[in-house]
């Protein structure tokens, strides 16, 4: 056996022709194996991967291929290629041959120096994993092995029970009612598309809804990613081409309520990337389309599963016939990193047999992250200065905040070539698009968004002519606002009052106005419903200050808590029209 090692994947067709038809040949072929997967991520991830590629030859033939890669950081570490984005990954070659393979791959990256190989997603009933066990001790390395994940499947087995399979999921008393009543909304149906010229137009709608679905759960997509959104093109043009992927779409008339970016390869479907349009959530879209596809799936001999891949979703047991197992494979050069391996596995288990202990151990580590990150940015002394300012503030403190009503119309909104509109959940995913780089905005757009999804308040945007948003805003109800500021609960001081509140420029977009913009045209659409705009800011906060004033604001009064060695004063006090009054003569800062 010949080993060749490269530093990429050559764009070489009949390498792609070998590669392929290794994959198909594996004990359980699956399209994460094939060389377009490969070559997918290679174009996708070439900033952060270094790809490791080994191509086993007798004579010439091509008897196996393991794709790897190192981090571009120096750490010698190694990886599957494609162990960020693949349900499975593996060494491709024979049965036969494998532990032969995996035994040179692992003794040259023992020659390279790599001091930790991590393969993820390793099937469990590989027989790569016997092979790595031996491979390792020959290596010198000290491998750990502990379970990843557990992959439902909808298994498909004969002509009856396939036939009794779909009729439990056709007959579902929930999939009728939600069908029938998805179908009063427009013509319900669901195209299963595998040509590039038809899912390219698509893929910016799945992007944009899947980002805008984790929003609403208080998560960040994967797809606010570059990489990840190429990777996505990428793979569906190679795929395309032998007809393995299927992007699939529950449609209501015109409109997706849901979708799944699939596959069909080696007898499996695979529920690779499923995501549901929020504006349907009341009818299990996803839900939906999953059972047409188990349905479909019945109807053909050439499938033998419907895999629903990684993911502990209470969804997928309710369909799934059976469990694949995955291992996280990991092996160190040295004994005490492969005991530090074991500690931390051993740690993690007490942790999750009681959720006190691992709530308590998630929020250790929480912290001590913003500490390392608090460290690396100021250095030492800033910490120790940050420190003693927390610490002095935890003990004494005054908070005051200036309350101000709009009751002047078209101030600051003029030729500012932006148009103030509602927030929706379309326009927060794009955001997140628009800011993925921003940090600080992804962290306002995800505690944003469940005020969005449960109607708590109405959020609006100011986009440019791009359709990005460059502010952001809320409005509520006066009455009963609770004032997290002076821990306090607000009484209106009138039945219309309507407060503005948790307004945000992104850090790349202020400077410019947009926060009086916004709050000027706010304050309009209020008083044209009839309703009375208020706004607050922390005396402290000069900027925000500044925007009310140039926004047309009116001071009116200032509410204020004191804190001594923990004691509250002033936090009893709620809105009256004295105390309106009094801090009428309170000058504004």
């Amino acid at each position: 056996m010949r080993i060749e090692v490269l530093d990429e994947i050559p764009e070489d067709p009949e390498l792609r022709r070998r590669w392929n038809a290794l994959a198909q040949r594996m004990e359980r072929p699956e399209v994460f194996y094939t060389y377009d997967w490969a070559i997918a991520v290679q174009r996708a991830y070439r900033d952060s991967l270094a790809p490791l590629v080994f191509l086993a030859y007798e004579g010439d033939l091509l008897v196996g291929a393991a794709a790897l890669a190192g981090k571009k950081t120096g750490n010698r570490e190694v990886v599957f290629l494609a162990g960020s984005t693949a349900d499975y990954c593996d060494f491709l070659s024979d049965p036969g041959q494998r532990s032969d393979f995996v035994e040179a791959v692992l003794c040259e990256l023992k020659r390279r120096k790599a001091r930790k190989v991590v393969f993820a997603n390793l099937p469990a009933d590989s027989c790569s994993l016997a092979a790595i066990s031996r491979g390792a001790s020959h290596s010198r390395y000290y491998l750990h092995s502990r379970l990843a994940y557990l992959c439902a499947r909808v298994v498909l087995q004969s002509g009856e029970e396939r036939a009794a399979l779909k009729q439990s999921v056709v007959t579902k008393k929930k999939l009728r009612r939600y069908l029938g009543e998805l179908a009063k909304l427009g013509p319900v149906s669901i195209p299963h598309d595998k040509r590039w010229e038809l899912i390219e137009p698509i893929l910016q709608s799945f992007i944009s809804a899947h980002v805008a679905r984790f929003l609403e759960t208080g998560r960040i997509s994967n797809l606010i990613r570059a990489e990840r959104r190429t990777f996505l093109y990428e793979l569906a043009r190679e795929l395309s081409r032998s007809g393995w992927i299927t992007v699939s779409r529950l449609l209501v008339g015109e409109n997706a309520a849901a979708w799944n970016y699939g596959f069909e390869f080696g007898g499996s479907w695979f529920w690779y990337q499923p995501t549901v349009n929020s504006r349907y959530e009341d009818f299990s879209p996803g839900y939906c389309l999953l059972s047409k596809i188990v349905e479909a799936a019945c109807d053909r001999p050439d499938l033998d599963v419907v895999d629903l891949g990684l993911g502990a979703e209470g969804y997928k047991e309710r369909f799934a016939t059976a469990n694949r197992r995955t291992l996280y494979c990991e092996l160190n050069g040295s004994l005490p990193n492969h005991l530090r391996t074991v500690a931390r596995q051993c740690a993690a288990e007490v942790a999750k047999a009681s959720p006190r202990i691992e709530k308590w151990s998630r929020g250790l580590l929480a912290r001590i992250a913003r500490l390392r990150a608090r460290l690396r940015d100021p250095g030492v002394w800033g910490l120790l200065a940050w420190s003693v300012r927390r610490i002095w503030a935890s003990l004494f403190a005054f908070d005051e905040v200036l309350f101000f009503e709009g009751d002047v119309e078209d101030q600051g909104a003029e030729n500012s070539g932006t148009t103030l509109g509602p927030l929706n959940s379309d326009l927060l995913g794009a955001s997140a698009l628009a800011y993925a780089d921003d940090a600080a905005t992804l962290e306002y757009l995800v505690r944003s968004s469940p005020r969005l999804r449960t109607g708590q308040a109405r959020g609006f945007a100011l986009p440019t002519a791009g359709q990005t948003p460059v502010h952001f805003c809320w409005a509520k109800d006066f009455e009963g606002f609770e004032m997290a500021e002076l821990g306090r609960t607000l009484h209106a001081p009138a039945k219309d009052a309507v407060m503005i509140f948790d307004c945000y420029t992104p850090p790349s977009a202020r400077g410019h106005g947009f926060f009086a913009t916004a709050i000027s045209a706010l304050a309009n659409q209020l008083r044209s419903e009839g309703k009375a705009p208020w706004i607050f800011a922390a005396a402290t906060n000069l900027a925000s200050l500044q925007g009310i004033e140039k926004a047309g604001f009116t001071y009116k009064f200032s509410l204020w808590r004191k804190r001594i060695l923990f004691i509250y004063e002033g936090k009893g006090s709620v809105f009256s029209p004295k105390i309106e009054n009094a801090a009428r003569s309170v000058p504004v800062p």
